[in-house]
């Protein structure tokens, strides 16, 4: 008998070494805050994630839209709920890796204030155009502008939003001197360049700009990225059409306050790297436009570090800044 319980004895520790260790499992709602106005391409993106994950971890995801100060009000609110693994965060590329390069004063530090779980997915960003603009590509664009010198616009989701860093961008490449048009949000700034009061354009997201464009009641002139989009296979990009060094992309993922123990912060890291490689939430996603991009929690932060540089060096070259 005593051999018997040794064996057993050493069975059981043989059993837990490999074994993974027992996880943190969510037994109630999780919060997906979401820092961006309804209707959005954010809140879009943001909402078909949050479905992918309630599969994952069995419960369900609640939105809570927290616009303002480009995802920074949604930060605050994560810093000041609890650190229990109740409360996460949609991020992209302008709360990680671009308000610290343009905002004079931040709230928040991405890298130190947030722990990211792990990456979702990219986007190309569209250039549209309201229909009383001239112009089909991107030379025509330029020409008419300098056609109408003061009178065409370039619209923003806001101050300090990756589509007001690429109509600065495109400004400087271009030699325009487009002005700039902060909306508050996604949405509002879509449907103003839609409603064909002012001549305008607008460099966003795909979500809220595909059926518009299929539809005829946008022109899209251009896409950020080096490929073209395969939703949009006859819209050239502008590195085709004369910017050659433009090669931009729009990515989500999701994260949490750094003082979340880590214990939950790992657990909810396979969550969303499962999540992420859901063929469900992928094919979900390609139809608003979003490519597949799963990394987990190492490789997303790495990712953002290299961003985090990139768009400092580029604000600071169209000499962009926000207070």
């Amino acid at each position: 008998m005593r051999a018997l319980n040794v064996i057993l004895a050493h069975f059981l520790v043989v059993a837990a070494a490999s074994s993974p260790a027992q996880t943190w499992v969510p037994n109630k709602p999780v919060r997906l805050i979401i820092p961006q106005v309804a209707g959005g391409g954010a809140d879009s993106i943001g909402r078909l994630i949050g479905q992918g994950l309630s599969e994952k971890i069995g419960q369900p995801i609640i939105a809570d839209n927290k616009p303002g100060t480009n995802g920074g009000i949604g930060v605050e609110s994560l810093m000041h709920s609890p650190s229990d693994g109740y409360n996460i965060m949609l991020v992209f590329t302008s709360v990680m890796a671009i308000n610290p390069a343009v905002y004079t004063k931040l709230s928040y530090d991405p890298l130190k204030d947030l722990r990211v779980l792990g990456s979702i997915c990219e986007v190309p960003l569209v250039m549209i155009a309201s229909s009383g603009i001239e112009a089909n590509s991107l030379k025509e664009f330029i020409a008419f502008v300098k056609s109408k010198p003061g009178l065409v616009f370039g619209a923003s989701s806001g101050n300090g939003t990756f589509s007001h860093l690429l109509i600065e961008l495109l400004n400087a490449k271009a030699g325009l001197s487009l002005t700039h048009v902060p909306f508050k949000g996604e949405a509002p700034a879509v449907q103003h360049v839609m409603s064909n009061q002012d001549l305008m354009i607008y460099i966003g997201t795909p979500a809220p700009i595909l059926g518009p464009v299929s539809v005829g009641r946008l022109k899209a002139l251009g896409v950020t990225t080096s490929l073209r989009m395969s939703q949009l296979p006859n819209v050239p990009s502008l590195a085709e059409q004369g910017l050659p060094d433009v090669n931009e992309s729009f990515w989500y993922g999701l994260a949490t306050s750094s003082s979340t123990p880590a214990a939950i912060a790992e657990a909810l890291d396979q969550y969303v790297l499962a999540a992420a490689k859901s063929p469900g939430l992928i094919q979900s996603l390609e139809k608003v436009g979003c490519n597949s991009q799963p990394m987990n929690s190492t490789e997303f932060s790495e990712r953002i570090k290299v961003d985090y540089a990139k768009y400092g060096a580029i604000a600071r070259s169209v000499g962009m800044k926000v207070d």
